[in-house]
């Protein structure tokens, strides 16, 4: 069980992040335990091909099953919508007397069988960092950054989401309905199946970063060298991976395929863009289907930071509902 007491100035110094980094690691840790993530099975065939040119030997020897994996690999994103040029960039550039104490720490963790990988990369400080970080680059160029805009997709609705539970419910909203081994208890939040230390906030609050490949965990960061974090898994990242379901012929004969199309995958919420890049089409057509369904009531939309995402109106649902029976 680890414990997160907070402050008063904690709690209103809580916000979310994304982080391509993050997501990057735990798409490479899906990979080394692909068979404890059921969920995952469709990417994980899809993404066999280009997955299998790379060498991840050192990245999986700092991700035991049970056990330590190096925070020097994933920092906290200092940014609400991270970089992963940034993020990278501070990976090659942590001290090497971090780089040092972690790999020791993931080497004497739970007997981590890879130890004597570890002891090698503990011979060349410098040269394994960057070794390390060029194989995250890869996994990014090869698993995360081709699906980047359907993942940062459904990472913004989780964002959306979570903050609308917080607006309304305060933290203890927030967190009851965040994962199932979380309770908020009076200014503590309890974790339990975590082995993290327990943290005094002191007035930094907490950084939430939903994660698409983070299902079923959480991840919690409580050493005192980076900013207090919870990665838990995002909503909709089971629906990611499968194919959009084609639109029912009596709905497609009474808006149009492509227009029908585009009310079923409004779930979870999607700006155009994202739309025009899952369906192949330009952003004038689907930005003037969008529109139709809007002025039908058959969707709204929502305006985050500079994004407009639209979803479905219960009118909409019930369009849809009764088009199928």
């Amino acid at each position: 069980m680890t414990v997160l007491r907070f402050t008063q100035a904690d709690t209103v110094r809580c916000r979310f992040g994304s982080s391509p980094l993050w997501e990057t690691m735990s798409a490479v840790r899906v990979l080394n335990g692909s068979k404890h993530r059921p969920l995952y099975g469709d990417w994980i065939e899809a993404t066999r091909d280009p997955a299998s040119s790379l060498d991840l030997r050192e990245l999986k020897a700092l991700q035991p099953r049970v056990g330590f994996t190096p925070d020097f690999l994933t920092p906290p994103p200092k940014a609400s919508r991270a970089k992963f040029a940034t993020e990278i960039a501070r990976v090659r550039s942590t001290p090497l007397d971090r780089v040092r104490s972690e790999l020791i720490r993931s080497r004497d963790s739970r007997n981590n069988p890879a130890a004597p990988a570890i002891n090698r990369m503990l011979e060349d400080l410098a040269g394994a960092r960057e070794r390390l970080a060029d194989a995250i680059e890869s996994a990014w160029e090869t698993l995360i950054k081709p699906d980047w805009p359907l993942i940062s997709r459904v990472l913004e609705d989780d964002i959306a989401y979570r903050g609308r539970q917080l607006t309304d419910g305060g933290l203890a909203g927030l967190f009851d309905d965040l994962h199932p081994t979380l309770a908020w208890e009076d200014d503590r939040l309890v974790a339990t199946r975590q082995a993290a230390d327990d943290r005094d906030l002191t007035g930094q609050g907490l950084l939430l970063v939903p994660g698409v490949f983070a299902w079923p965990y959480l991840v919690i960061v409580a050493d005192p060298a980076y900013h207090p974090t919870l990665v838990y898994p995002a909503r909709g990242a089971a629906r990611l991976w499968s194919d959009a379901p084609a639109p029912p012929d009596p709905l497609a004969r009474l808006l149009g395929r492509t227009r029908a199309t585009l009310l079923i995958a409004l779930d979870p919420p999607a700006t155009t863009s994202a739309l025009a890049t899952q369906y192949g089409l330009a952003l004038a057509t689907v930005a003037e289907h969008l529109s139709a369904l809007y002025d039908a009531g058959l969707a709204t939309r929502r305006r985050t930071g500079h994004q407009v995402h639209y979803r479905r109106t219960e009118v909409g649902q019930a369009v849809v509902d009764a088009s199928v029976g």
